[in-house]
């Protein structure tokens, strides 16, 4: 009975290691700064064009909160009440359904991921967009990952 014990601990650690290092591995990873202009890559430019994947890769969006601090802080400062205009969260569609959805991005949490499988389900297109009320609402709802 020990030994069965023994036996089925091995194989789940394993499994769970396994699946350990597939999460920290995707193949395809874009990260994204995010402020009240829009998404903008690592240099700071806005992003105007579609990410291209390929079917099947696992691929990871990391946004980063990119807002000035002193807006933010004014911001908190006008409204304790209300602060939630420089705090986002993003949502996957595939244009049939919500594939995935980010926690909250903000001053205090200034880093989340999203990871999914590019054309699961069919998908050809996902689109990203933040969920939240929020300052450059009209400038987060248009980034493109294409399927090919």
């Amino acid at each position: 009975m020990k030994r069965a014990l023994d036996l089925c601990i091995a194989v789940f650690i394993s499994v769970v290691c396994a699946l350990d290092a597939g999460a920290g591995n995707p193949d395809v990873e874009f990260k994204i700064k995010v402020n009240k202009d829009g998404f903008s890559d690592s240099n700071g430019r806005l992003i105007d064009a579609p990410f291209h994947v390929k079917k099947g890769e696992s691929v990871r969006l990391t946004f980063l909160f990119d807002e000035k601090t002193s807006e933010v802080l004014r911001d908190m400062m006008r409204n304790a009440q209300d602060q939630h205009g420089f705090v986002h969260a993003f949502a996957l569609h595939s244009g049939k359904e919500i594939v995935a959805e980010t926690q909250e991005l903000s001053l205090k949490s200034r880093q989340t991921t999203l990871d999914f499988t590019a054309g699961d389900k069919g998908a050809q297109s996902y689109k990203i967009y933040c969920t939240l009320m929020c300052f450059g609402m009209e400038h987060l709802h248009d980034l493109t990952i294409e399927v090919g």
